[in-house]
């Protein structure tokens, strides 16, 4: 159960700062005041401390009290499930909200999911929290004036049966993709089918190559040579002229007798200089010993006699020296020739090497001596053309025959390939559909069974029976047995009908004081069952003007109706009172309300 327990506000609505209320203090509790004292504010602040949002409508703007103009701050503690939880909000300019939990912040960091946690936390979504926590005069509960089918999904909002529907949408979609599973599987078996009943074989004969064998490559070398040699065969017989004058002067040279010659190049550079010194020493003693035969035995000046006797023998020596350099010089001059004659023969035995190796290289040993003839050479291209053609034309003979036999040859094994996989995916699908259509089966049987015609039907009917049972217990009551309701299951709808005094009639031909009775009676049916098959029961329940529209009997009946009840139930009224209930008074100073 949830124990909504203080309500504490500031500056909300015509209220000013300060405002508590015991919210589970007794059993029924009068709230009195005039007309625009904020009576009926106080459920709207219990609805925007709990969900962000008030049954009215209200902006936000709208909430605090102008004449204050500071902004509203509400705080609000309950008990759901032994735990305690408080609720703070403050708004100005922004909202702040704050969820404890037995002393501990359990806020999220943004209002909106703190709101989340808070909804979760009371598990009644704010629709049905407004419907069972207020009513008043000015409309009908709407679980009476909606639509068959709208009425029949409130009950299953209040009455906690989403989980069916929830069921019944994961059956549906369950199925719907067991379905998709199924028509996919059954077209893939249909085209696996199709195609092996269109592409069977007859003759699944695998047949050999022919084997290629030719001699166009040599025809076409042929061919190539001769064409070649045809048109170059100008060129090709001045090349055999040609080859052949060097091959004659090659042969000309008798090679091995060169080779055989071991004369060797001889350095006669020291000679050279030897005979070169030898002749300067036989100048010098020539022009010496002319000098000195030049001497006479008297002075040329005094005429007196002179010695000459060395120089005599000066002469002797130097005429013995040009003896010895005369006979040296003839000696060397006779070894230069006989180098310089070794020499030449040594150059030219290198020149006729170096001849004979230069038409060594240029000729060709290899070439023909014979001058090409052009008339053979037409004639062996013709040959070759013909050659050619032929081979060529049993080439493509062949060749067309081993295409046409790897065609066919590999349509046959893609076909066989393509066979077995097709009659593997028949196999396959084939079992699959198989169990797909069991499961669709199974899914679609559960689907049904969780539709609002199922076992959600059976439950609301059964559920409906109890709660007809309770309304009609609190509706006899409060009016004297003479009201009557019934719910009227069919199909996925679900019928309201009223009687009285047993004539069935339409309840917008009821009057406010008839209206008020049916719609608490209805009320307070719901929140009983709703209190005996779910955890989410609340305490506290505004009725506002409703005791207005009654006679003194009916507000007596009300009264003691509420009293039995394990509610904390708040009755708004401009001034009737009754004097075994609390009362709270709503009275205004200025432009700011407060409670006494």
């Amino acid at each position: 159960m949830i124990t909504l327990q203080k309500l504490k506000w500031d500056n909300c609505f015509s209220y000013g700062s300060g405002n508590e209320l015991d919210l589970d203090d007794n059993t029924v509790t009068q709230i009195i005041g005039t007309n625009g004292m904020g009576k009926s504010s106080i459920p709207l602040i219990i609805e925007e401390a709990l969900y962000n949002k008030n049954s009215k409508g209200i902006k936000k703007v709208d909430i605090p009290n102008r004449y204050v103009n500071d902004g509203y701050n509400i705080s609000l503690s309950f008990e759901k499930d032994e735990s305690n939880y408080l609720i703070t909000v403050q708004r100005k300019g922004s909202i702040k909200v704050k969820l404890e939990k037995d002393g501990e912040d359990i806020s999220s960091h943004t209002a909106t999911n703190t709101y989340k946690s808070i909804q979760a936390i009371l598990g009644i979504d704010f629709k049905t929290f407004s419907q069972l926590v207020y009513q008043n005069t000015n409309a009908s509960l709407q679980f009476l004036t909606a639509t068959d089918a709208n009425r029949k999904k409130f009950l299953i909002d209040l009455l906690q049966l989403e989980h069916y529907v929830d069921l019944f949408e994961v059956f549906k979609a369950a199925a719907k993709e067991a379905t998709t599973k199924r028509t996919t599987a059954s077209a893939k078996l249909a085209t696996a089918e199709r195609w092996l009943k269109n592409n069977k074989l007859t003759d699944t004969d695998i047949l050999p190559m022919l084997k290629v064998e030719s001699d166009l490559e040599k025809y076409e070398e042929d061919l190539q040579h001769w064409t070649t040699q045809l048109s170059k065969i100008a060129e090709t017989n001045r090349k055999i002229e040609t080859n052949n004058l060097y091959k004659k002067q090659l042969s000309a040279i008798d090679i091995n007798a060169v080779n055989s010659d071991n004369t060797q190049l001889i350095d006669a550079d020291s000679i050279v200089s030897e005979h070169g010194e030898i002749k300067a020493a036989a100048t010098g003693a020539q022009k010496t010993l002319a000098k000195l035969e030049r001497l006479k035995e008297e002075c040329p000046t005094c005429k007196q006699p002179i010695d000459i006797s060395v120089e005599k023998e000066m002469i002797a020596l130097e005429r013995e020296k040009l003896s010895k350099a005369k006979e040296r010089l003839s000696e060397l001059t006779t070894e230069i020739q006989g180098i310089k004659d070794n020499n030449r023969r040594f150059e030219r035995n290198q020149e006729v090497i170096r001849n004979w190796e230069q038409l060594f290289q240029v000729h060709d040993a290899n070439l023909s001596t014979s001058l090409l003839d052009v008339a053979e050479c037409e004639a062996r291209v013709e040959t070759g053309r013909e050659g050619v053609q032929t081979e060529k034309s049993i080439l493509q003979g062949i060749t067309q025959q081993n295409q046409e036999r790897t065609k066919r040859n590999t349509r046959i094994q893609v076909i066989q390939e393509q066979t077995d996989e097709f009659e593997a995916q028949c196999a396959k699908y084939t079992n699959e559909l198989k169990i797909v259509e069991k499961h669709e089966g199974t899914l679609d049987i559960l689907k049904k069974a969780f539709s609002t015609n199922g076992l959600l039907a059976y439950k609301i009917e059964n559920l409906v029976k109890e709660l007809e049972e309770l309304v009609n217990t609190y509706l006899a009551e409060l009016s004297d047995g003479r009201f009557t309701l019934e719910f009227v299951v069919s199909n996925d709808k679900l019928n309201v009908q009223i009687t009285d005094t047993g004539n069935i009639i339409d309840i917008l031909a009821l009057s406010s004081g008839e209206l008020a009775r049916v719609n608490t009676a209805t009320l307070l049916a719901i929140r009983k069952l709703m209190g005996s098959i779910s955890k989410s029961r609340i305490n506290v329940l505004f009725l506002d003007e409703v005791i207005n529209v009654l006679d003194e009997t009916g507000r007596e009946r009300m009264v003691e109706v509420l009293l039995r009840e394990d509610l904390n139930t708040y009755i708004v009224s401009h001034g009737w009172t009754h004097p075994l209930l609390e009362k709270i008074e709503v009275v205004k100073n200025g432009n700011v309300s407060s409670l006494e």
